[in-house]
């Protein structure tokens, strides 16, 4: 069975990830990976606070104002999400907007289904699904 907690719990847990995140003088970031050997597709910067607390008491995070570019042509199918320091705070599957993982891209291509498939193309926006809710 998993301990269930209260609302308050969970939003007391996520602020205090947020404050962690938005710890150090750089800003908090989300790294996408791909599965083969873990090659570093993008980076998608966060704002500062970096993220807020919802009414369910989840984290919804805060992309920065400006755009990041993707830096190699890939599916990512994991994320880091580090602190301004660059700690790791959360690792986590990367899914596209329809998948279950908690970390969620809007790719550019189309599968055949026409539904995005997240992968994303060198040069491109990273776009993080919106509101990206963890937690």
């Amino acid at each position: 069975m998993t301990m269930q907690v209260s609302r308050d719990h969970r939003a007391a847990r996520n602020q205090a990830s947020i404050d962690l995140a938005d710890s150090g003088a750089g800003p908090s970031v989300i790294e996408l990976y791909d599965a083969q050997g873990g090659n570093l597709i993008a980076v998608r910067t966060l704002g500062k606070p970096c993220g807020v607390i919802n009414t369910e008491g989840r984290i919804v995070l805060q992309p920065a104002s400006a755009n990041d570019m993707v830096q190699l042509t890939g599916k990512p199918s994991f994320a880091v999400w580090r602190s301004g320091t660059g700690a790791s705070i959360a690792a986590d599957a990367v899914t596209d907007q329809n998948g279950s993982g908690p970390f969620k891209v809007m790719g550019t291509s189309l599968g055949e289904d026409g539904l995005p498939t997240g992968m994303l193309y060198q040069g491109g926006v990273v776009v993080l699904t919106s509101p990206m809710v963890l937690g």
